[in-house]
């Protein structure tokens, strides 16, 4: 599979980016969007931002494409509050 976009965990994906990847990937790619605690960012140290505004943004937009059935949406743990979130291009 080939995966446009890797992230570092220490920054989080933009609304462009995934945008980008969304109308580039194909059938199978995945691109993890955000890795920490995305209900609440706040309380993952770890997390890329505490800004909620910004993270609910991306979880609307990525929310969208699920919904329109562009993509699946898988998480990984990694341990407490630490997840990995990815979405796989359907």
């Amino acid at each position: 599979m080939i995966e446009l976009y890797n992230i570092n965990y220490e920054e989080m994906l933009s609304i462009k980016k995934f945008e980008d990847w969304l109308t580039k990937s194909r059938k199978g790619n995945k691109i993890t969007y955000y890795r920490g605690y995305i209900m609440a960012p706040h309380l993952q140290k770890f997390s890329p931002t505490t800004d909620e505004r910004r993270v609910s943004s991306l979880k609307r937009r990525v929310q969208n494409a699920y919904d329109r059935s562009l993509v699946t949406l898988v998480q990984k743990r990694h341990g407490d509050l630490d997840y990995e979130y990815i979405a796989v291009r359907t």
